[in-house]
């Protein structure tokens, strides 16, 4: 049974304690505490977080906790959510939520004797692909929708309006967004304004234009395709959008949006 990242980063919030009546909300010394017991003995916090990736900049909960996910072996993570389960306020209520995440990982929990059993749950590997030619859209902006941790965008243009206003109401809801976008003049004069959001704008890394055009929803599912996020692509363009729901792809795409934009 393997955690995907997704699931990790669902997690953080349980651990920081985040508007969650099951859990206390942890200090950023906490937070150190329970990692060093977890492993990262050379943490130490001295009135801040540890800096992360040779960073200069302060590290917030969310990102130490993420990181901290990131590098620790399942094993040691299953004795974390079992802690996180014992410290909990209702431990049946909690192990329903955690059920609601790793469930995308085909990994269930439950209770034997008092003791925390993992099960793994079989399902039907079958993938599934969606070619789109109409209403490019409607079908991006549905699918950002459903959307329930995660969103990750590689868009060489953005310039659409009623895409960005759909990543802003999951943004809002606090699904993690991350975009990068082709540093270029359309953009700069014609771009949706991203100040908000967690972005970088980039040249392509071997001396020609950055081209991608993909968005990872979830670590499950992927949109890529000819179709920029462009008003031009949706109005006047014959374009073309492949959805995939696979999670060796989506985890393949993911990688990819990483090495584009390394996570500080």
């Amino acid at each position: 049974m393997k955690i995907s990242n997704a699931s990790k980063e669902a997690i953080v919030p349980l651990i920081i304690g985040d508007n969650n009546e099951l859990w206390t909300a942890r200090s950023s010394k906490n937070l150190v505490s329970l990692f060093q017991t977890y492993g990262f003995r050379d943490d130490v916090y001295n009135g801040a977080l540890p800096k992360l990736n040779n960073s200069n900049l302060n590290t917030s909960k969310t990102n130490y906790t993420k990181d901290r996910l990131y590098k620790i072996s399942d094993i040691v993570l299953k004795q974390l959510i079992e802690q996180l389960i014992s410290e909990s306020t209702d431990a049946h209520n909690a192990i329903s939520q955690l059920n609601n995440i790793l469930a995308h990982d085909n990994i269930k929990l439950s209770f034997n004797d008092g003791s925390i059993v993992w099960e793994g749950i079989k399902i039907d590997p079958k993938i599934e692909n969606e070619a789109i030619f109409k209403n490019n859209e409607k079908n991006v902006i549905d699918n950002i929708n459903n959307a329930k941790v995660s969103i990750l965008v590689a868009m060489a243009w953005f310039t659409n309006e009623k895409i960005k206003e759909a990543l802003v109401r999951k943004r809002q809801e606090g699904l993690r967004i991350e975009l990068v976008i082709y540093k270029d003049g359309i953009n700069a004069a014609h771009g949706v304004d991203l100040t908000d959001f967690d972005y970088k704008e980039i040249r392509g890394t071997r001396g020609g234009f950055m081209h991608n055009k993909f968005c990872v929803i979830d670590n499950q599912k992927v949109l890529t395709g000819s179709y920029n996020w462009t008003t031009n692509a949706e109005a006047r363009n014959d374009e073309n959008v492949l959805v995939t729901a696979d999670n060796t792809t989506a985890t393949n795409y993911s990688v990819e949006f990483r090495r584009l934009k390394p996570l500080i």
